[in-house]
């Protein structure tokens, strides 16, 4: 991660740090509002809603509200992807915004949804452990049969340790799954000059690359990333839902 950032900062500056930071800030809003939308509607379908829920629900429920996200998530995703897989300074694609209307001006709303697929099938597995992983942690702090009405600070102390448990449960468990999904979006717009046929074409070249290793490039920082990110997300969800209700 070290060498990386020295790098990266030695080549393009502060500014190569921040490649495809609009597409997330941009998108973030939206995105979560539509993850935690669904997942509310899924919790409802499932039962998750009622007050001590067993544990399956909330997976079952994850993984329901995982098929409209991907449909939010995988433009969002490969316009970001498509930026910072740019090496130096001078690119294809000036920002996010260029790199949504060059795709979709060229290959129409298809060539946004480059990885689709991938995408959906990681999704499905990682947002059921996601949810499931997130109460688990809550009621760690909050046990289910203790508390009827959570105060703002443990309502703010169940989202930091549930947010931490989601962001592993998410990335830790089935890494090899993002690997894939990536290696597919960061490939050519163009699907005549694309490197990979299929997820089962991607794996059987990323193993020939580098073996079983090849599958967990990435890993510490995704890990490093996703815990702090995830409790911050978890922390203001339960805190503003307790506030509302």
């Amino acid at each position: 991660m070290a060498d990386c950032a020295r790098k990266t900062f030695a080549g393009e500056g502060l500014g190569g740090l921040y490649k495809g930071a609009a597409s997330p800030l941009v998108g973030a809003a939206i995105h979560n509002a539509g993850v935690f939308f669904s997942y509310g509607q899924a919790k409802r379908f499932t039962g998750a809603d009622e007050k001590g829920a067993p544990l399956h629900k909330f997976w079952l429920a994850g993984a329901l509200a995982a098929v409209p996200i991907t449909t939010l998530e995988t433009p969002v995703d490969l316009f970001k992807i498509k930026l910072q897989t740019q090496v130096g300074r001078g690119g294809e694609y000036t920002g996010v915004f260029d790199a949504g209307r060059k795709i979709i001006g060229t290959y129409g709303w298809r060539g946004a949804f480059q990885g689709f697929t991938p995408t959906m099938v990681r999704n499905v597995p990682c947002f059921a452990t996601y949810f499931c992983f997130a109460e688990f942690g809550y009621r760690l702090v909050n046990p289910v049969d203790a508390i009827v009405a959570p105060t703002v600070s443990s309502a703010f102390l169940g989202g930091l340790v549930g947010g931490s448990v989601a962001g592993f449960g998410f990335w830790g468990i089935f890494y090899p799954l993002e690997v894939i999904k990536t290696r597919m979006q960061s490939d050519h717009v163009d699907i005549a000059k694309r490197k990979y046929l299929s997820m089962a074409d991607c794996a059987r070249k990323t193993f020939a690359d580098g073996g079983i290793q090849a599958f967990y490039k990435g890993y510490v920082p995704a890990i490093v990333r996703a815990i702090p990110v995830n409790a911050a997300i978890f922390c203001v969800v339960f805190s503003v839902k307790n506030a509302m209700s």
